[in-house]
């Protein structure tokens, strides 16, 4: 009877782990399936996002009608390993979080547009609203790192719109301090300029891939609480990778990447690209060249021309009226015209002209002329040390 015992009870102990055993495999099956149904939720929602670009009232737009300015929008498809990828990098918000970040995205709390300032873990954030495809800015920036160019944290995914968090950017957009009569002293300027192209060559030659920026523009420049410069908007950036490959495959373009969708904004559009759709790293350097002459003369890159009776002629580009200061004679009376009056004239007159030489260059119509950005930011590094060392006083 003993041994009939112990048979039976290790008959019914074998019998309960058997269950336990099959219980917990059902469970943990059940509990892959719910994982993998979400994450399929979580990427089909990325895939059907579309958001447009940046706009500026500006922009130029070939598929448009003539030559007519608008939005400046761009689409390009989103796939699914692309969105797990970018979900695996950045932090993925909910949308209630940035409710509460913003005070349900109060008037108070709006910085410009549909950009909102929030703050989330007691930091402050930028945060934009789109509605579109913005997987290209998403993809670049999660993998871009430096002090010149923006930060983005993470985004969000609601009701059909993607909320993107930046870092939030204290002092605006270079334009708004150089067009709206805020005064901005020589060696502050001096040190943006420098900042931008350290930006920019980190894009073109350290970023791993390297980035054609596409649109960089005074608006699209951000300055920080310590007038630090920062390169914004990529939502039509291209990686120097896909620019080689396509270069590549298309031997006809005669080793450069051709686009028949030019998108950009007036007066900083290098020629090649605006009439023939070429686009290589020398596009960024032309429209860095006409930033560097907005900070010398605090003008616009672009301004219209008008005849006696009010009509609209054409446009006077900010890149074409640097030849006229430096070539010929007077150069230095020029040049004193030239520059921004709210100076007052307390620059180094021999560092503007350094400047407005490099910044010639930039804008030259050949682009085989232009500088590299590793020569500009060498060049500006040199003047910037000089500005430092300058004493308005003497």
């Amino acid at each position: 009877m003993k041994w009939v015992g112990i048979g039976i009870g290790a008959g019914l102990f074998l019998l309960l782990l058997t269950g336990f055993l099959v219980w917990f495999l059902l469970c943990r099956r059940r509990r892959r399936g719910t994982r993998r149904d979400s994450e399929a939720v979580a990427v089909s929602e990325v895939k059907n996002v579309y958001v447009m670009g940046g706009k500026d009232s500006d922009s130029y737009d070939s598929k448009k009608q003539g030559t007519t300015y608008g939005n400046n929008y761009s689409y390009t498809s989103v796939s699914s390993e692309g969105a797990r990828y970018a979900m695996d990098s950045l932090i993925l918000y909910k949308f209630e979080e940035l409710q509460k970040a913003t005070g349900f995205f109060s008037e108070e709390n709006r910085i410009q547009g549909s950009v909102y300032r929030g703050k989330i873990n007691g930091d402050d954030a930028a945060i934009k609203k789109t509605k579109g495809d913005v997987s290209n800015e998403i993809n670049i920036l999660k993998q871009l790192n430096h002090s010149n160019v923006i930060r983005l944290s993470g985004f969000c995914l609601h009701d059909g719109n993607t909320f993107l968090v930046y870092e939030f950017v204290e002092n605006g957009s270079l334009s708004h301090w150089l067009h709206n009569h805020h005064n901005l002293g020589w060696k502050q300027r001096a040190q943006i300029a420098y900042q931008i192209a350290d930006g920019l060559n980190y894009l073109h030659n350290d970023a791993n891939p390297s980035y054609i920026h596409k649109d960089l523009k005074s608006s699209n420049i951000l300055l920080d609480s310590n007038w630090r410069a920062k390169i914004a908007n990529f939502g039509v950036a291209r990686s120097l990778a896909q620019t080689n490959l396509q270069e590549e495959e298309n031997d006809e373009a005669g080793g450069m990447q051709l686009t028949r969708h030019v998108v950009g904004t007036k007066g900083y559009m290098a020629p090649e690209y605006l009439e023939s759709g070429v686009i290589t790293p020398k596009m960024d350097v032309f429209a860095f060249g006409v930033i560097i002459l907005e900070l010398l003369s605090g003008k616009e890159a672009s301004t219209m021309v008008l005849a006696d009776e009010g009509k609209i002629v054409g446009d006077k580009l900010l890149s074409e009226s640097i030849k006229i200061v430096l070539e010929g004679e007077n150069v230095r009376e020029k040049l004193v015209g030239f520059i921004d009056p709210s100076l007052k004239k307390e620059y180094p007159l021999d560092l503007a002209f350094s400047m407005a030489q490099l910044a010639m260059e930039c804008v030259s119509p050949d682009m085989n002329s232009r500088p590299t950005m590793l020569k500009v930011f060498t060049q500006l590094s040199k003047i910037l040390s000089s500005s430092l060392d300058w004493d308005p006083s003497v």
